[in-house]
């Protein structure tokens, strides 16, 4: 009896490469249980492309567990490299919105996941501040009315869970759970303050981004990973000096909308590497290599 690894080849010859009964006998062989076999099917339909999609498909309803499972990833994965070519597309672009950014990289995970109802919350998040900040005393900082409704009426916060998990890295994810690391939340703070008129940057800290509210000829810093704690710029320096790094008033000066970009996919690359996705981490560092050649 051939092994699983001589019976490749013999299958594949049963009809010409590319042809429908070719492909068949490649989704065929997704239950075989040999990795030789497994990586060279994988590789097979992976160069077929969109011709491989119909079949694929068909697979992935498939009342065998492991056809099934395996013909859902290729067809995931597929739909990855598709997403990171796109990605690629916008960070090659001279400008950048960093809301934008962070939406389509939410869709890497999943590129069919629909962010509209993320957006919608950021929307509703905007509206409610904006009829706050309408109603303040003149001379009053809005500041107060942004961190009352995120951290205290909204409960947004620091992960104090794992925090590399990319569901602390996602836009998303973070909107959805009111937790995430520093540059997303202090994202929902910068997304949402501008939405009722209120001018904001990102501070890019080293591990620790925090946000700039701009108003009346003063700036505040605030903490949102630290529940929308007021700092200045001694607790700026105090965080460098226990970190031994240098301090620079770069730090402390708005970051650019491409630069938060940067960052962001740089975290999640992160994540996927301590997670062994290793896969994940190669496509994404040709979205970062692209921003990094700007």
């Amino acid at each position: 009896m051939p092994s699983p690894i001589q019976e490749t080849p013999r299958l594949a010859r049963i009809s010409p490469p590319g042809s429908k009964a070719h492909t068949e006998a490649l989704i065929s062989l997704l239950e075989d249980d040999s990795p030789v076999v497994q990586a060279e099917v994988r590789g097979e339909l992976e160069r077929q492309g969109r011709a491989a999609h119909p079949a694929l498909k068909r697979a992935a309803r498939s009342a065998r567990a492991r056809v099934r499972g395996r013909a859902r990833q290729i067809l995931l994965d597929d739909a990855r490299r598709s997403h990171v070519r796109r990605l690629i597309r916008y960070a090659s672009r001279s400008e950048h919105d960093l809301e934008k950014a962070l939406f389509l990289l939410d869709r890497h995970a999943s590129p069919r996941t629909d962010t509209r109802p993320h957006q919608r919350v950021l929307d509703m998040m905007g509206n409610k501040l904006r009829t706050r900040v309408r109603v303040l005393t003149p001379g009053k900082p809005r500041v107060a009315a942004l961190v009352q409704l995120l951290a205290s009426d909204m409960g947004f916060a620091g992960s104090g869970g794992d925090y590399h998990h990319p569901s602390n890295i996602f836009l998303s994810d973070a909107i959805e759970r009111r937790t995430g690391m520093p540059l997303t939340l202090c994202a929902i703070y910068a997304f949402t303050a501008r939405r009722a008129g209120l001018q904001t940057g990102l501070l890019p800290l080293p591990g620790h981004v925090l946000l700039a509210v701009h108003e009346a000829g003063r700036r505040y810093i605030l903490d949102p990973f630290g529940g929308g704690k007021l700092l200045d710029k001694h607790h700026c320096a105090g965080y460098l000096a226990a970190h031994e790094l240098p301090y620079s008033e770069e730090y402390l000066c708005d970051a650019s909308d491409t630069q938060m970009f940067l960052r962001q996919v740089g975290n999640l690359i992160h994540s996927c590497k301590l997670r062994g996705r290793w896969r994940d981490a190669r496509n994404l560092a040709q979205v970062q290599a692209v921003l990094l050649r700007r």
